[in-house]
């Protein structure tokens, strides 16, 4: 439950709405109560105004005295307290219901208007004082007060409401989000009741995106755009799979043929040595094969460290030639070097890289023509490329030359070729560098060539 989404986002409601409840109670909480003490105030106003009137109008005291009970309607309720007593602090009237000992407040003067702030608040009542004018003139004392214990129980028992009110609101908060938050999540279970019955052998199925809700038709896409790019790697490996058991198998198949033929009966010594030879032929392809698989793993996985330098693009060109000179001169090739200026790279890889390239170009360039060793610069990128003239590569092939194992070629060896691996190791050269590989093919001939960034290389 703590991990919830749903719960989660339920709480996140509820806690929202007992903030939001508890402000509007305080509010309306506060409002009362500031409604409640000014009408008690403006009550306790009037009636110091209306004693100090009644003293005024009065014949004699003893009359007064004689009606209390016009003091007590007057006063309404048990609550208030009325005191008038002479200038010598004899009392005149006195309405204490409670007998609350009454304090000494300062009286206002005679015919000052009295205002709120002369109400003073002491032991749960609020009293206020004045001086009032009798009959024949004589100065009265009057201290009119009120308790506080009616209005202290009625806000009691609202805050009691609001309490109440923001509890219930909480959870019905609560309860209505997780119901709805529980609804609006149903396209996710179902979505994840959909990927449930994807396995290797439905890697071609995708999640529907014009059912569920607009907040999630962007990841609902992107994984569908994972599915598209899980099936083709899958697609690769299985293919992948296949060439390699393939590509073990010819020469494993020439090594038990060979040495079965050599023991089925005595031969000369001349005779083994050539089985012999011939096996070292099959071991070296193995070999190199293995090599190969294990510098494109090493590559893949970043164990393979680049060591930057500057390099002489014409010198590496130059070396390149040399080394492929009898081999293209067996095929009546010629090789020319345009290269120039300096690269940042590493010098093996890109001698490899070239080489493959080179390598690959001898083999299916037309006896007679040329190879060329060639660079070009756009914006931010340098290209070093090889070019040679033969029958042109069909587009279909074209997307997948560095994939493993792949020949255009259907016989699929050749002698002394890279075993299906030479562009694959190219294209993982130029990822370690942080670069890309061209290809194109038509009529003009076939064009190789290695990008690298200008940004991280000086020319």
């Amino acid at each position: 439950m703590s991990k919830s989404i749903a719960w989660r986002l339920a709480l996140a409601i509820a806690l929202t709405c007992a903030l939001v409840l508890s402000v509007i109670g305080v509010f309306l909480y506060r409002s009362l109560a500031s409604e409640l003490a000014f009408r008690d105030d403006q009550a306790l106003l009037g009636r110091l105004e209306q004693v100090r009137a009644l003293l005024h109008d009065s014949d004699s005291l003893e009359a007064l005295q004689e009606r209390p009970r016009l003091y007590q309607n007057m006063l309404g309720n048990v609550d208030s307290v009325l005191r008038v007593e002479r200038k010598d602090g004899s009392p005149l009237i006195a309405i204490n219901p409670h007998q609350q000992p009454l304090p000494d407040v300062p009286a206002i003067a005679v015919g000052q208007a009295p205002k709120r702030s002369d109400i003073h608040t002491l032991d749960a009542m609020i009293v206020l004082a004045g001086v009032a004018q009798g009959p024949a003139g004589e100065t009265l004392r009057v201290l009119v007060g009120k308790r506080l214990d009616e209005r202290e129980h009625m806000l009691s028992s609202y805050r009691l409401r609001l309490y109440g009110a923001v509890g219930l609101g909480v959870l019905v908060a609560f309860g209505l989000g997780l119901l709805l938050l529980r609804r609006g999540l149903l396209p996710l279970r179902e979505l994840a009741q959909s990927m449930r019955g994807i396995n290797p052998r439905s890697l071609d199925q995708r999640m529907p995106t014009d059912a569920v809700p607009t907040e999630l038709r962007e990841p609902v896409q992107a994984l569908n755009a994972m599915l598209e790019r899980l099936e083709d790697s899958f697609s690769r490996l299985s293919q992948f799979s296949a060439d390699l058991a393939h590509e073990i198998r010819t020469p494993l198949h020439n090594l038990l043929g060979s040495n079965s033929l050599a023991l089925n009966q005595p031969r000369s010594p001349a005779e083994y040595q050539d089985v012999l030879a011939s096996n070292i032929e099959e071991y070296e392809r193995l070999n190199r094969m293995a090599e190969n698989l294990m510098f494109l793993a090493r590559a893949e996985h970043g164990q393979r460290p680049l060591h930057l330098q500057a390099l002489d693009l014409h010198e590496v060109g130059a070396e390149l030639c040399d080394y492929f000179e009898a081999l293209a001169e067996d095929r009546q090739l010629n090789i020319v070097n345009q290269l120039n200026g300096s690269l940042m790279a590493d010098q093996q890889l890109l001698q490899r890289a070239l080489g493959n390239l080179l390598a690959n170009a001898v083999r299916h360039a037309q006896a007679g023509t040329t190879l060329h060793l060639q660079r070009r610069d756009d914006e931010g990128m340098c290209w070093v490329g090889v070019h040679n003239f033969g029958q042109p590569i069909a587009t279909q092939h074209l997307d997948k030359l560095f994939d493993r194992f792949y020949r255009v070629d259907p016989s699929r060896a050749q002698p002394g070729d890279s075993g299906g691996l030479g562009l694959a190791i190219v294209q993982s050269i130029m990822h370690l560098h942080g670069g890309k590989v061209l290809v194109r093919s038509d009529a003009q001939g076939t064009l190789f060539e290695l990008g690298f960034s200008k940004l991280e290389n000086s020319v």
